[in-house]
Formats: C-alpha cells, sequence, structure tokens
C-alpha cells in the first residue's frame, strides 16, 4: 500500500495534489517551465492514478516520509482540500499553501455560497457512467479553444472516486483554516460552476489575512486554460 509520487527538476520544494477524477498526469504541462526553479513532486492521492486506497492518516505519514523537511503544497479541487488539511496539520514543514479552484468546504450550505450537492451528484453520475468519456468532456470545456496535449492519467476506478467524493462531502476544514498563519493563495476561476467565483468574497470576509487572485476568464482549471498567468502567479507567491 505505497503511494505514487514522482519528483522533477531542482530548486524549492512544491508538492502538487491533483484533483478528483484525475491523477498527477494534470500537472506535466506545467513542469518544463517549473522545474528550472522548483523541484516538482506530483503526488496521486488515495484511490487515483497508481495510489491505492488508504486513509488520510496512512497517506499522511507515508507522504512527509518521502519529502524533504520544508516544501509548499499545491492543491487543485479536491487536492486543495489534501493540500490545505496537510499545511494545517504540518505547519512547521508546510512552507506555503496555495489553494487553486478549492475552498475548505466543498458544498454548500446557507452561510457558504459552493456546490449545491445536486450539481456535483449529477457530475458524479455522469462520471459512473462513462469516466473516460465524461473527463475528456469535461477538459474539453475547460480549455475551450487552448491546444494542450495532455494526457488523461490512469482511469479511476469506481471505489476510487467513491472515496474522493465522500472526502469532498465529508471534510469540512473551515475552523482548522482560521487558525492558519503560514502564507497562503487562494485562485479562483470567475466562469467556474464548481467553486463558485463570489466564494472568494466570502472567504474574503473570514479569512482577510490570506492572498486572493481571481482568474476572469478561466473557470475550473486555471492552471491549463490560462497557463502563463498561473505560473506568473505561482512565481510571485512561492
Amino acid at each position: 500500500m505505497n503511494i505514487h509520487l514522482t519528483s522533477y527538476g531542482q530548486g524549492t520544494p512544491v508538492v502538487f495534489f491533483h484533483g478528483w477524477g484525475f491523477d498527477q498526469q494534470i500537472w506535466m504541462p506545467l513542469i518544463a517551465d517549473l522545474s528550472m526553479s522548483y523541484r516538482i513532486f506530483l503526488v496521486d492521492l488515495p484511490g487515483f492514478g497508481f495510489t491505492p486506497i488508504m486513509d488520510w492518516d496512512a497517506f499522511k505519514a507515508q507522504l512527509l516520509g518521502e519529502l524533504p523537511q520544508h516544501f509548499a503544497v499545491v492543491g487543485w479541487s479536491l487536492g486543495g482540500l489534501y493540500a490545505q488539511r496537510l499545511a494545517f496539520e504540518e505547519a512547521k514543514r508546510v512552507s506555503a499553501l496555495m489553494s487553486i479552484a478549492s475552498s475548505p468546504r466543498f458544498i454548500e450550505d446557507p452561510t457558504w455560497p459552493a456546490v449545491s450537492k445536486k450539481v456535483f451528484t449529477q457530475f458524479y453520475d455522469n462520471l459512473s457512467q462513462d469516466i473516460e468519456g465524461t473527463l475528456k468532456d469535461f477538459l474539453s470545456l475547460q480549455l475551450n479553444k487552448n491546444q494542450i496535449s495532455l494526457h488523461l492519467g490512469k482511469i479511476p476506478s469506481q471505489a476510487g472516486l467513491e472515496a474522493g467524493l465522500k472526502v469532498l462531502d465529508e471534510w469540512d476544514l473551515r475552523d482548522q483554516l482560521k487558525n492558519f498563519t503560514n502564507p497562503a493563495c487562494f485562485l479562483f476561476g470567475r466562469l467556474d460552476p464548481i467553486t463558485p467565483a463570489r466564494l472568494m468574497n466570502t472567504m474574503k470576509m473570514v479569512y482577510p489575512h490570506f492572498n486572493y487572485v481571481l482568474f476572469k476568464r478561466s473557470a475550473h482549471m486555471p492552471f491549463l486554460s490560462h497557463k502563463d498567468l498561473f505560473i506568473d502567479e505561482l512565481r510571485r507567491f512561492i
């Protein structure tokens, strides 16, 4: 039961966590630009890619054993939840947190304008019926006319999807985030239907000490649809 992790480049260590339904391959278009300045660690989250399903404690213990003493962490969507939790619990090792199209609570409630459970369940149902086709359609919609060569990676199992869905549904890290004092940056896409941009305004009020960036023409994948802008923001922050 080993996690799957690969590393590239040299320089400041930065760990990348992918989103639900994907694996570490989603970050590959960034490697050539970043590997001269950063040592990049790409991680398959539990139940995705080549990392088996495991609980948080087992995942964290294995991961920390593979990483340098100090590192920054970047997480997209589901990976943003993992990145935030790791940053809270290991603040002495995580030097900076960057969260992309993610927040400490994925599902909406009366005080939190996130995605409705109905919308998310519908996407999950579509994914369950045709995993590869739905992921390709999702990528095509996100990237619009951007010509990016991207390999989908290992198609997730039904059990892996369900394990990831449980994290998205159940994890609520809002209180922990209030106590986080290390540098943090939250990136949103104005056109994102999954992590709505209006959530950024709520977070600014609750967590005014963090950095916030809005990609005005991006949806849920600004690191691919607006790669150069994203890389500029990452270099500025980390």
